[in-house]
């Protein structure tokens, strides 16, 4: 009878603990996500403890409307309205899935730098390394993995995008695109010396002249 008791109560002291470890790490999700902007993506990944916990936790955060679940290990905070929290922009959400270095492309990139008036019905995003799994209405291109290394800003990879593929959809001419630039610049959204040791690792030859002769032109060397 002794031991039935000790064992009894081991059982209830682990689960009074396993109890509390639970309502922690809750608390602590909540904490974090209270405390995030709208328009922010998550990973539970990122987040210490029981990842059992965590994504449990993330779970009934998506089933009470507070967050949205836009694939495995990834969710979305966004507006609520009355139908519901407003989904991401895919270009949006195929840029996080990509990770730091990665941005718009093609006529994404061209529409980025305000020199189209388009709008890609697909739009393509260039990602360091190997492409993610696939992001409905989103296509991928495989770029150098230095992008991520020198961590470009989505602005910094549309610039080089477009002059990758210059002229390629572009509505302006050459002094358009450098006006643009030097915009950017002065805005602080590109940082030109990070643009540079990026191409220096592209083995686009094309991209190396355009950039050599339009940081020139914008004095950024």
């Amino acid at each position: 009878m002794v031991f039935q008791r000790e064992l009894l109560f081991f059982f209830v002291r682990n689960l009074i603990h396993l109890s509390d470890m639970k309502s922690s790490v809750a608390a602590k999700v909540r904490s974090h996500v209270s405390r995030l902007p709208l328009g922010s993506f998550i990973q539970p990944s990122l987040i210490d403890g029981s990842p059992g916990a965590i994504d449990a936790e993330f779970s009934r955060l998506a089933g009470e409307g507070k967050l949205l679940r836009v694939r495995k290990g990834l969710y979305w905070k966004g507006r609520v309205t009355k139908f519901g929290m407003v989904p991401p922009d895919p270009e949006v959400v195929a840029i996080a899935v990509g990770g730091a270095g990665s941005g718009p492309a093609g006529v994404a990139a061209v529409h980025r730098l305000g020199l189209t008036t388009q709008v890609p019905g697909y739009p393509r995003v260039a990602v360091p390394g190997r492409t993610p799994s696939a992001v409905p209405g989103v296509r991928f291109s495989e770029r150098p993995w230095s992008r991520r290394e020198f961590r470009l800003s989505e602005e910094e990879v549309a610039v080089i995008e477009v002059l990758r593929d210059w002229p390629q959809a572009v509505e302006g001419s050459w002094n358009d695109l450098l006006e643009s630039v030097i915009r950017l610049h002065k805005s602080s959204a590109i940082r030109p010396r990070a643009i540079a040791k990026d191409v220096e690792c592209e083995r686009h030859k094309g991209l190396r002249e355009r950039w050599a002769m339009l940081s020139e032109e914008a004095e950024f060397v």
